[in-house]
């Protein structure tokens, strides 16, 4: 089963002791999906294979294969979504197969692509032929909304090409936006994907974000080399000369754009975290938890309440704290 740029076909070929015994095919117009075509695909051939069945006793077992993962895992299941009603008469063809025969199985499998296996070489060919055909066209609900995330996609990139970087986010903010998460987001523990977003925001442990919001806090670096920013960190910090090699095999110079902003860089940026410890409130590694729900129910103590505080002070300056949270916030510099 397959689909063409100007239209949507699909195609069905069944086998029955390795003799082709049927063959159909159809199109869907222009404003079909490859699902739609797949899905559509796997309730003609559940129909033709059970009623194939029921003309040959002797066959007792179905097997029904598609290249299309998607349409696969969903079309023996009942819920409202894209290509329901192809779902429901699959589900309604093989509930009634099976429930006339205790002996009678049926499998609806995924088998992989243009890989030169018979049965799907020839499916393509009856899909890409069924293109050819005249068809109604018809809006599925698939194609209508990959055309409205296209649509909001493509606004939401001009809104980011036309927006001034601005803030510390404005040299990471190179990664156009995306629906899918990318691998930074996906493939990296809790735990340092939280500094790692402190890095690329500038709103971390960080002397030059004490300076502007915690001023009681010391601003320089425990190195000794001056104000602590993030540059420093990243760049020239003593205290992590030991890992700075892993930023370097990303970029040589260590240019910031390139660790906070590119997927190689945001890839050794998290590394040399994980490794060093930098960003943390202590500045040094955390001890490793040997299992993820260790990980996961971490509580730094000393961390939490230094963001509380924090936090409190910014809302106190800006009138946002209730009065009971200002009393209980004086009890406790009382005690």
């Amino acid at each position: 089963m397959a689909g063409q740029p100007e239209s949507t076909g699909w195609g069905v070929v069944g086998y029955h002791k390795g003799r082709e015994v049927f063959t159909v095919r159809g199109c869907m117009g222009h404003k079909a999906e490859v699902y739609d075509a797949e899905l559509t695909g796997l309730e003609k051939a559940t129909t033709l294979a059970t009623e194939y069945a029921k003309r040959h006793r002797q066959v007792k077992h179905i097997h029904v294969h598609a290249d299309n993962t998607a349409a696969v895992t969903s079309a023996y299941e009942l819920k409202p979504a894209p290509g329901q009603l192809q779902m429901f008469n699959i589900t309604h063809t093989v509930d009634k197969f099976l429930e006339e025969n205790d002996e009678r199985t049926i499998s609806i499998e995924w088998c992989p692509g243009h890989e030169d296996i018979k049965g799907n070489e020839r499916a393509d060919a009856e899909a890409k032929a069924g293109t050819e055909l005249r068809a109604q066209d018809h809006t599925t609900l698939t194609n209508a909304k990959r055309g409205v995330k296209e649509r909001a996609l493509e606004k939401w990139r001009e809104e980011w090409q036309k927006t001034p970087p601005a803030g510390g986010f404005a040299i990471a903010n190179r990664l156009p936006p995306r629906w899918k998460p990318r691998e930074h987001v996906t493939h990296t523990p809790r735990e340092v994907f939280s500094r790692l977003t402190q890095c690329r925001t500038k709103h971390a442990f960080l002397g030059e974000y004490y300076a502007r919001f915690v001023p009681d806090e010391h601003t320089g670096c425990t190195c000794g080399g001056g104000l602590q920013t993030r540059e420093h960190i990243l760049q020239a910090c003593t205290n992590y000369d030991e890992h700075r090699h892993i930023l370097r095999e990303a970029d040589e110079q260590m240019e910031l754009g390139i660790l906070l902003g590119t997927k190689k860089g945001l890839e050794a940026t998290a590394k040399f975290l994980a490794k060093s410890g930098a960003f943390t409130k202590t500045g040094k590694r955390r001890e490793q938890k040997t299992t993820p729900e260790e990980e996961d129910n971490e509580n730094d103590e000393e961390e939490e309440r230094w963001w509380r505080r924090m936090e409190g002070d910014r809302e106190a300056d800006f009138g946002l704290v209730e009065e009971d949270d200002e009393e209980g916030r004086r009890e406790e510099t009382r005690e």
